[in-house]
């Protein structure tokens, strides 16, 4: 008589010739402090999660596991970064939980809206030139720059420079 062999039982010989290296299990291991990770900062940004209680979280890991959380915490914390807006609790996580010197990343960000704030300026005041040389003037007149694709292509040009130079932050020396 033949004897029919259930999904499970295929499945489980097929998993006997299967051989999980030490690269495969690093990785693993890699991914699912990473997911981790994310999700204590995530619930940290929520407000779900206090930042004794992250530190304590973090505390969990041990040696290499350790090591790796704090490298996926850098990452994650530059990588949510938005340079246009508050940054305070990123900068927090990275100073008081990965011990990271945040000084280069403010100084960054800081560049930024500094830059950003004085072409802003320079682009007003030439559009507004513009508009008067073709007759339209007046205290009224606010040229709408979310309108003009130079300032357009000048802001995605510096938020990619920016973020350049936050991936470069992010390296190891």
């Amino acid at each position: 008589m033949v004897e029919i062999r259930s999904t499970l039982d295929i499945i489980m010989e097929k998993a006997k010739e299967v051989e999980v290296t030490d690269e495969d299990k690093a990785a693993f291991m890699e991914r699912e402090i990473e997911g981790k990770i994310r999700g204590f900062l995530q619930k940290f940004l929520d407000g779900v999660l206090n930042k004794e209680r992250f530190q304590s979280e973090m505390a969990g890991f041990e040696g290499k596991r350790y090591e790796t959380a704090v490298s996926i915490l850098k990452k994650e914390c530059l990588a949510q970064m938005t340079l246009g807006s508050n940054n305070q609790p990123l900068l927090e996580i990275l100073q008081d939980i990965a011990g990271i010197d945040t000084g280069p990343v403010e100084a960054l960000i800081s560049r930024y809206r500094e830059e950003l704030t004085s072409k802003r300026a320079e682009r007003q005041t030439l559009l507004k030139k513009h508009l008067a040389d073709r007759g339209i003037s007046g205290s009224a007149v606010v040229p709408n720059l979310e309108a003009d694709p130079e300032w357009n292509a000048y802001t995605v040009d510096l938020h990619d420079r920016s973020h350049q130079e936050l991936a470069a932050i992010e390296r190891p020396s």
